[in-house]
């Protein structure tokens, strides 16, 4: 032990800046409480840490509680960092970049968004802007000269309650597929529908649920404390990205089912249809509940067990449909949106999975902590599971939906994403 009262593995090299980074045991140092007047107590601070960070006697530090009860100690404000981003429109890019960047920054933490044109703000850049504004929870325009424009963000919302916004985003996109089914069955009542902008409700949620976590992480909202019970934000992240990928995929079965409600199909084919989607939706229920009310891995796994039997009824559908001469008089128009709709709930199964699977981690972690002679909390393990290969999904991001990304869901699968006009 030195004066400082630290300790570090015998034999071990002496501390150094690059030593504080790693990812090892030497990241552990023991301080011992003094006394510093005659109410203070202060501990003190690695000196190689303080040197790196250009502090001195009469810096300043930011401390936040965290929800184990520990304190973070940082170098700098961590509000500041966030506070505002400048986004360069170039001529000869998309407007749709434009957008794109926007998003980045607000799902980063931005809370000012500077927009700057070399030639004057074009009446299409203000045009991203306010579709910008409409579709995030809430920045407004506050100023518009010739050549910059100002959004800023003047919501409360990085305070808001995780878990009340990701039931209401559940609950939306719940609605938003039950909606969808009913379009080939009274297609008089949802024609004319605008469901892209239906959907846009559920990215709204998507993304200031990830600026939130972004901003917490970041320690930019003190006083905020976990209290989802999945609280881990790469599964809440899974959750999230989840359940905006069946929302997408509502559109399409909304969409998709209006052009097959044109072929006036038979009761044969859409009663079967209709099941196999209510009980899709019934795994989608269960698996939400399993992942953010539930602690029991069984009852998770069950619902992940429901999700391949589901995949195989799709598989049993398909072929009954599309092969060996199964379309018994199926036109091409009738069989293209079929075929579309089943994919789409078919993916909304491999969804509900994923959503089951977070569910299953976070009952695992718990057994973990709570068995005899348990890791700390920041030792927890999960445990891997081979996935099942998954067939491409969509994603929505963007004013126009085209052309392949590279999905960056925090999920174990890493899928590329192929999106879909």
């Amino acid at each position: 032990m030195d004066g400082t009262g630290s300790t570090r593995p015998r034999g071990s090299s002496p501390w150094t800046p690059s030593t504080l980074t790693e990812d090892d045991d030497r990241t552990t140092l023991a301080r011992r409480l003094q006394r510093m007047g005659t109410v203070t107590i202060g501990v003190s601070l690695p000196r190689e840490w303080v040197g790196t960070r250009n502090l001195a006697v009469g810096s300043t530090v930011f401390l936040r509680a965290l929800a184990d009860g520990s304190l973070l100690i940082q170098d700098r404000d961590p509000t500041a960092a966030h506070a505002s981003v400048e986004v360069f429109v170039q001529p000869d890019r998309s407007r749709e970049h434009t957008f794109r960047d926007l998003v980045a920054a607000y799902l980063a933490g931005a809370r000012e968004f500077v927009i700057r044109e070399k030639d004057g703000i074009s009446p299409e850049t203000v045009a991203v802007a306010k579709t910008f504004a409409r579709r995030t929870l809430q920045p407004e325009i506050v100023s518009e000269d010739r050549d910059v424009l100002i959004l800023r963000d003047v919501s409360r919302g990085a305070e808001l309650d995780v878990a009340a916004l990701l039931r209401r985003m559940f609950q939306i996109v719940l609605t938003l597929q039950q909606e969808a089914a009913r379009t080939w069955s009274e297609p008089d009542r949802w024609r004319g529908v605008r469901w892209e902008h239906r959907d846009d409700e559920v990215d709204r949620h998507a993304w200031l649920i990830e600026r939130i976590l972004a901003l917490r992480l970041a320690g930019a909202v003190p006083g905020t404390e976990a209290e989802l019970p999945v609280d881990r934000p790469l599964q809440t992240l899974v959750l999230v990205r989840s359940l905006e990928r069946i929302g997408d995929h509502a559109v399409q079965i909304a969409e998709q089912g209006l052009r097959w409600a044109e072929t006036s199909p038979s009761e044969r084919l859409a009663r079967p249809l209709s099941e196999f989607h209510g009980q899709v939706l019934d795994q989608l229920r269960a698996a939400f509940r399993v992942a953010t009310e539930e602690r029991d891995a069984g009852h998770a796994n069950d619902v992940i067990d429901v999700g391949e039997a589901l995949h195989a009824t799709y598989t049993t559908l398909t072929e009954s449909l599309f092969t060996r001469g199964g379309t018994g008089g199926l036109s091409a128009l009738a069989a293209v949106p079929l075929g579309l709709i089943l994919q789409s709930i078919d993916r909304t199964v491999s969804y509900a999975q994923d959503i089951a699977e977070v569910g299953l981690d976070r009952s695992t972690v718990i057994s973990f902590a709570e068995a005899p002679g348990a890791r700390p909390a920041a030792e927890e393990t999960l445990v891997a599971r081979v996935p099942r290969p998954r067939t491409p999904r969509t994603n929505s991001r963007g004013t126009v939906r085209a052309g392949p990304t590279l999905d960056t869901t925090p999920n174990r699968r890493r899928k590329q994403e192929k999106e879909q006009e």
